[in-house]
């Protein structure tokens, strides 16, 4: 163990936390093969009727049609480009596509480029929503399914597909195939805000590959999984597997952030984080700013075969590593988060060729003085085989908690 590096980090650490959410406010589905074979789309087990689309009007009319609820929605090859406009007139939801319930969006089976979705010309009032930013693809009612497109946005966008659209307490959504380019974050799957107290969302995030924007606006995160801002008692069970996710200030991120009493449950299977500045940021809760609290959360992480790997880039605004997991963090608010439990499990993954380390682990973290983060804050770190080798920084509390109420437990 080291304890030498924790002195300097704690303005980049505070900087980190300040910004990793600035956007405003069941059973695991089975996983299917990752390199599933040419041929018909693998769906969610929803009775469905097919629709053909051959370009931006169709696909506009097919999504803003209440009446093609339960529809797949077939993409011929080509690019279409969203508008907010169309024919002189505003386009409903900004010119953003979001999906009816139960519906899916369907490019050409084994081929991610031959459908393009270029949300690039949006505007900012396209991505604007009560709660903050959101992304030009939408899902989250019933049971939605993305697969084999390529979906390019812009910066201001919080990411290119994101799982916030609410009517069933609920959700199963399956995104594979996928090539995401441009915005902040390539998936964001969160619930966020009162609207979505108690809401669960069952996800399969399969062979997709994430690219960074070129310019920063606000966080770049590749993957985000999180209860957010007022989802109390919120679910998320995800299940990633075979991703790639490059480019970001943070590779992978996982929070109850200004949540309590939420649950997150995350398996990855072969996914790789890389040439990020931070591979990967995973808490049990997370308090951000001066308001909001994050108390009494479980977050669970296990990976099989992932990859933290040569996070190394230097972008503004995030000091690098590989894997840094906080029971509780806040940032700047005393207390601000207690009684959560991080629980990690690795299994042949490795974090290697990072920098500055390639893994921390903290039973709490306050990011800046004075007081700690709060207490009864945990977490424990479980490594098998390969996984053993990983060491690095780890510490109970920073600043040291006097009641000695926070804990961390690697078990090898």
């Amino acid at each position: 163990m080291r304890f030498s590096r924790n002195l300097f980090r704690i303005c980049a650490m505070s900087l980190l936390a300040a910004a990793v959410a600035c956007d405003g406010i069941g059973d695991r589905v089975a996983a299917p093969p990752r390199n599933s074979a040419p041929g018909s789309p693998q769906k969610l087990s929803v009775t469905t009727a097919s629709l053909p689309v051959a370009n931006v009007e169709q696909l506009y009319a097919a999504v803003n049609d209440p009446a093609n609820a339960g529809t797949d929605i077939l993409l011929a090859p080509g690019t279409y480009v969203l508008s907010a406009t169309g024919g002189g007139a505003a386009r409903p939801n900004g010119g953003r596509i979001e999906l009816q319930q139960d519906m899916s969006l369907y490019g050409v089976t084994g081929d991610r480029s031959a459908v393009v979705i270029d949300a690039s010309a949006l505007p900012t009032a396209s991505f604007t929503v009560p709660f903050g930013r959101t992304a030009p693809v939408r899902i989250g009612r019933g049971s939605n399914s993305i697969e084999w497109l390529t979906i390019i946005a812009n910066s201001i966008a919080a990411a290119e597909i994101a799982t916030e659209l609410t009517g069933t307490p609920i959700t199963d959504i399956r995104v594979a195939h996928v090539l995401a380019a441009g915005s902040s974050r390539g998936i964001d799957i969160r619930n966020v805000g009162a609207t979505m107290i108690g809401r669960q969302i069952n996800a399969e995030v399969i062979d997709n590959e994430f690219l960074a924007p070129a310019e920063v606006v606000g966080m770049t995160e590749g993957v985000r999984v999180a209860n957010f801002v007022g989802a109390d008692h919120g679910v998320i069970v995800a299940n990633l597997d075979g991703n790639r996710a490059h480019g970001f200030q943070i590779g992978l991120i996982i929070a109850n952030n200004r949540s309590s009493n939420a649950t997150i449950d995350v398996s990855s299977s072969g996914d790789r984080f890389f040439e990020n500045a931070l591979g990967a940021l995973i808490t049990g809760g997370l308090s951000q700013a001066t308001s909001g609290f994050a108390n009494s959360n479980i977050t669970s992480f296990r990976a099989h075969g992932t990859q933290f790997v040569d996070n190394t880039a230097e972008i503004p605004g995030i000091e690098r590593g590989g894997m840094r997991l906080v029971g509780g963090l806040s940032t700047v608010k005393e207390n601000g988060t207690s009684n959560n439990t991080l629980n990690v499990e690795l299994w042949g993954s490795k974090t290697r060729d990072n920098e500055p380390l390639d893994f921390e682990a903290y039973g709490a973290w306050k990011a800046s003085a004075p007081g700690i983060a709060g207490t009864n804050n945990h977490a424990i770190i479980t490594l098998h085989g390969v996984s053993k080798q990983i060491d690095g920084v780890v510490m109970p509390s920073f600043p040291a908690d006097a009641g000695g109420t926070n804990s961390v437990t690697v078990i090898r």
